[in-house]
């Protein structure tokens, strides 16, 4: 096979800008492609776009501005803004490359944002208008003003001109007296001191009275009397040592504090004041936090308690401490706490208490925190719950916990009582005697006796059914469905027990046990699994005849290659060449025997529970 040499390519400058030239023309043409496309915004429409959003920038912050200063409301304009700027902000993000772009969305920025842009221009529109016509209001008042001075001034100088003036030189003193239609204002001018006296009424009439602010006016144990009785005093500051009202009523001393027999309080703020009163009535109290008498006095009041506390979210708590324990409580909206927590310990864990009661259930909750917490901020849950009892109407009563029980002790607390546990055992106190079922008669259904030398037996006073096995008062073994009761045996018959009947058709071994080797204790629980799970089935045998009763047993399929009834071998017969034989009634027998021992057990363990609920509830 030849070789084929790789072939060489130099391109010279010309040969560059004519590839460049050729870009540039494919791009352009692309971009007026992409003009056409309205899914897309091509590197011109955003060239475009980029100065425009400079522009539309430097307007919007102009007019925020001005806007912020008119004390106009700027959040809509502000997220009409953002809005628009985010949308475009991701699609100019490349300005050399075509962008997918949603038009429908981008024309909704873009209106929003011109009408919340015209809403701020048309308010700062009419604040303008608003303060030339109260500038234009101010300049009229103004000129108004001005012309009754001037004729309030003429008028003074007419009088000045009809009054007799005289002016008397004494030895230190200058006393001026006008008189004019028999009235008399003298005017007293001394070193250091002016006197104005008056006979009669003093009157200062003019537009505006000024005191020297410099030196202010001092009036020494003023008394205005009735004269301001139904007026109105203005002022922009009263300061005094004290003031009262004349009959102390109302009084504010030198320290601010303000003591009112019958005081009204509207609207306004109360900061950080103290309210000395027996009884507060009012329709409606607002405030940030209430807290009832003096912060606690106890060492353990490391968060400052007092003992009782309103809180601005709707908590309302109470709390508590002594030498051995610290106390709360708490209610806020659907809920209600008591928290306990011990002051001494052994070790880092103290013993603690929580009691949750909530819309659907009650929670008591006992356990232990880490450290002392006097500041009730942990939590009697998790690793830290050692006990638990729960009621609720949804899942009743719930126990949770090595010492949770309910306890039925009637009406002795001498130790004779039922103990319920969390795991649903029943316990008998050290002193019961019997556990009772009763029916509503008052007839004995069961009895369990649960005294500690075992005296009291245990009495059923009706029928026992265990599963098809009816045990009766009358002393009589039946079966529910009318069936025999067989009785299998290993390597012999079968014992078929029916109403009067009884067949036998093969003898049980001997079971001495000196006839027998290596005897252990039989395990009845796996015996009776083995019973369990035989197939019985109902027959005839072929020689019995049309009034035979139906016989009920155990059946080995010596027949069928795939068996049709279930036996375990343990139960089957076999001769010494290993042929079927049949059901060894024996074993059957014993395993049979097992299954009741097996099905006792479980009737006296429910039977001690019975004894156990009826003691508690008979008390």
């Amino acid at each position: 096979m030849a070789e084929s040499n790789a072939t060489q390519v130099i391109l010279t400058d010309d040969g560059l800008k004519i590839i460049k030239a050729q870009n540039t023309a494919d791009n352009a043409a692309s971009g007026v492609a992409n003009l056409n496309d309205p899914s897309l915004m091509s590197v011109i429409e955003k060239q475009n776009n980029i100065a425009q959003f400079a522009g539309l920038t430097s307007q919007y912050n102009v007019l925020v501005q001005n806007a912020k200063d008119d004390g106009i409301d700027t959040t809509a304009v502000t997220t009409a803004y953002n809005d628009l700027n985010k949308f475009m902000a991701d699609i100019l993000e490349d300005p050399s490359h075509t962008s997918d772009i949603d038009r429908v969305t981008y024309k909704k920025y873009q209106d929003a944002y011109n009408e919340e842009l015209a809403k701020i221009q048309s308010a700062l529109q009419n604040n303008a208008n608003n303060k030339f016509d109260s500038a234009a209001s101010a300049t009229s008042q103004a000129a108004s003003t001005a012309s009754q001075a001037f004729s309030q001034a003429n008028s003074a100088i007419g009088v000045a001109n009809g009054a007799t003036a005289e002016i008397t030189k004494l030895s230190g003193d200058i006393n001026l007296r006008v008189t004019k239609d028999g009235l008399v204002d003298q005017i007293n001018i001394q070193a250091g001191n002016t006197l104005i006296s008056s006979s009669g009424q003093l009157t200062l009439a003019a537009d505006t009275v000024y005191f020297d602010t410099d030196k202010p006016v001092i009036i020494p144990s003023a008394n205005i009397g009735s004269l301001l009785v139904d007026k109105t005093l203005t002022a922009a500051n009263i300061s005094a040592n004290k003031f009262s009202t004349n009959n102390e009523t109302f009084q504010v001393d030198e320290n601010g504090a303000i003591t009112a027999k019958n005081m009204t309080l509207i609207g306004g703020t109360l900061t950080s004041p103290t309210i000395n009163a027996s009884t507060i009535n009012g329709s409606t109290i607002n405030g940030t936090t209430f807290n009832t008498g003096d912060i606690i006095s106890s060492t353990y009041n490391t968060s400052q308690f007092y003992p009782t506390t309103i809180t601005p979210d709707g908590l309302v708590a109470t709390t508590g401490f002594n030498s051995m324990d610290g106390l709360r409580t708490e209610m806020s909206a659907g809920s209600f706490v008591t928290k306990y927590r011990a002051v001494n310990s052994s070790s880092n864990q103290y013993e603690a208490y929580d009691g949750v009661f909530s819309g659907d259930e009650l929670a008591l909750n006992s356990g232990f925190t880490n450290g002392i917490d006097m500041g009730f901020q942990q939590s009697v849950s998790g690793n830290q719950l050692t006990g638990q009892v729960v009621l609720s109407p949804l899942n009743g009563i719930r126990l949770w916990g090595s010492t949770q029980s309910i306890h039925f002790s009637g009406i002795q607390m001498n130790g004779t009582g039922i103990t319920m546990n969390s795991y649903g055992n029943i316990l008998a106190d050290q002193g019961s005697t019997w556990w009772r079922v009763t029916s509503f008669s008052g007839h004995d259904i069961a009895n369990f006796g649960t005294d500690t030398a075992g005296s009291n037996v245990i009495q059923f006073n009706r029928e026992l059914d265990i599963g098809n096995f009816q045990i009766n008062t009358g002393h009589t073994f039946t079966s529910a469905d009318n069936q025999a009761i067989h009785f299998a045996m290993g390597k012999g018959g079968a014992a078929d027990i029916y109403a009067g009947d009884v067949h036998y058709t093969s003898l049980v071994k001997s079971s001495l046990l000196s006839v027998k080797r290596d005897v252990q204790r039989a395990d009845t629980a796996y015996w009776a699994q083995l019973v369990n799970s035989i197939d019985l089935a109902t027959y005839q045998y072929k020689s019995d005849d049309n009034t035979s009763h139906i016989r009920l047993s155990s059946i080995v399929d010596d027949v069928n290659d795939t068996k049709q009834w279930q036996l375990p071998d343990v139960f089957i017969s076999r001769d010494e060449n290993g042929k079927l034989n049949g059901v060894d009634d024996s074993v059957l027998l014993n395993a049979t025997l097992a299954t009741v021992q097996e099905q006792q057990k479980q009737i006296d363990q429910l039977n001690g529970h019975l004894l156990e609920l009826e003691a508690k509830l008979n008390g």
